[in-house]
């Protein structure tokens, strides 16, 4: 199992970044790098977030939302078939009353020997992706426009 954690400070207050990460949850095509097109599940497909990425549509669950701990948790499927189960955490903790931690991270369960094998290259994806995520997200939040990157991508796809 993998279980890994990458954070990053957003200098904005912990309610703001809260009500964001919760109310935009399935526009995150707006400001991550990878992902070109996100939309909200429906009812028929029992998912909270669809996306199109680089690498393939992924659909997500909300597992849990706890307002008072500002934490969420999702379920994530369609990642290759060696991988059992990824669940995504999304935890905030207040540095000021302008300053916000947040703490992603996925925990994610392989199958025996070809999963085993390949944590390695997943883990050494994830390092790579992680920051830059957090920098687009962090950017996001803070000025309402795409990141450098994430505007890049959308003006080589116009």
């Amino acid at each position: 199992m993998l279980d890994l954690k990458f954070k990053r400070n957003i200098n904005k207050p912990i309610d703001e970044v809260w009500k964001f990460v919760v109310e935009e949850f399935h526009n995150s095509h707006e400001w991550a790098t990878g992902t070109p097109s996100c939309r909200k599940g429906d009812a028929s497909e029992d998912f909270d977030r669809i996306c199109e990425t680089e690498t393939g549509t992924l659909m997500d669950k909300i597992t849990k939302t706890d307002h008072e701990n500002h934490l969420l948790e999702f379920s994530v499927k369609g990642l290759p078939f060696f991988v059992r189960s990824v669940v995504s955490t999304w935890k905030l903790n207040e540095i000021t009353n302008t300053q916000t931690e947040i703490i992603l991270g996925p925990r994610i369960e392989v199958m025996p020997v070809i999963g085993t094998i390949m944590q390695i290259p997943m883990k050494m994806a994830f390092k790579k992706l992680y920051p830059g995520l957090l920098d687009d997200l962090a950017i996001f939040i803070e000025t309402g426009k795409a990141s450098p990157r994430k505007q890049k991508e959308i003006d080589g796809r116009a």
